[in-house]
């Protein structure tokens, strides 16, 4: 069968990124949303004669850009992003633990005591007046308040360790998105006999940009991960290329 001249795309595809270098395989996204293409020029006109119109135009400065726009969020993903890999091991958790002080001043907290931050007494709205209680000591997962403390409703900040299987994702000011070669998979419908093709959309150079952003909501949709690259040349003037093909003829 030949493949379409007239088609029709209706996916986000499936996005996979290589090392330039290498040519290894890097990590692939199934769970996109949204992969964008935008392809841009600028032009600029000769004018001229009665009424100044536009006589010739010059094209120049052609850019394209690519977003990626993930449902999941994924480790490799981040360090591409960042530029700093995902680290994995102990980590000091920041906690905090509400509780009412028993008799004999000992308050069991749910986790071990790693540092004993700081402890105040709760009002009966939540509030506190911000006034440290003094004379704290921890041991394990107990800490010990005086006397004077036993019945108060208290909020305690604290921190524990992790296990060594917690992963740290790293923005750090010296450390920026790479460069990549990416391919992304997806199907298109011949238009005429309504047959299935694949294809792909191929950029040899793009650099993962380093504005990128997420947001933490209770409402809405879930969190989702944009990826935006800007296509570099690559080659003597390649910027990007879309090849539909018959998956059944290759052999």
């Amino acid at each position: 069968m030949s493949t379409p001249n007239r088609y029709a795309i209706r996916e986000a595809g499936e996005a996979t990124f290589y090392d330039i270098a290498s040519g290894d395989a890097i990590v692939t996204l199934r769970t996109l949303k949204m992969t964008e293409v935008e392809t841009t020029g600028e032009t600029v006109y000769a004018r001229g004669g009665r009424g100044n119109a536009r006589l010739v135009g010059f094209s120049s400065d052609r850019e394209a850009r690519v977003t990626l726009q993930d449902a999941i969020f994924d480790n490799k993903t981040m360090a591409m992003l960042t530029g700093n890999e995902v680290l994995e091991g102990a980590k000091e958790i920041e906690l905090i633990f509400e509780g009412v002080v028993p008799p004999g001043g000992t308050l069991s907290l749910p986790k071990t005591v790693e540092k004993l931050r700081t402890a105040y007494e709760l009002h009966a709205d939540g509030t506190t007046n911000m006034t440290k209680i003094q004379g704290l000591t921890a041991t394990g997962k107990n800490v010990t308040f005086g006397v004077a403390d036993e019945g108060k409703n208290v909020r305690v900040y604290y921190t524990a360790m992790s296990d060594a299987t917690a992963k740290t994702v790293r923005v750090t000011s010296d450390a920026f998105g790479g460069t990549f070669k990416i391919v992304v998979d997806v199907m298109v419908r011949d238009e005429f006999t309504q047959v299935d093709y694949f294809a792909q959309f191929i950029a040899n150079r793009a650099k993962v940009e380093d504005e990128f952003s997420f947001n933490f909501s209770p409402d809405g949709d879930p969190s989702v991960l944009d990826i935006p690259m800007e296509i570099l040349r690559s080659g003597r003037n390649d910027m990007w290329e879309l090849v539909i093909y018959d998956e059944s003829a290759i052999v």
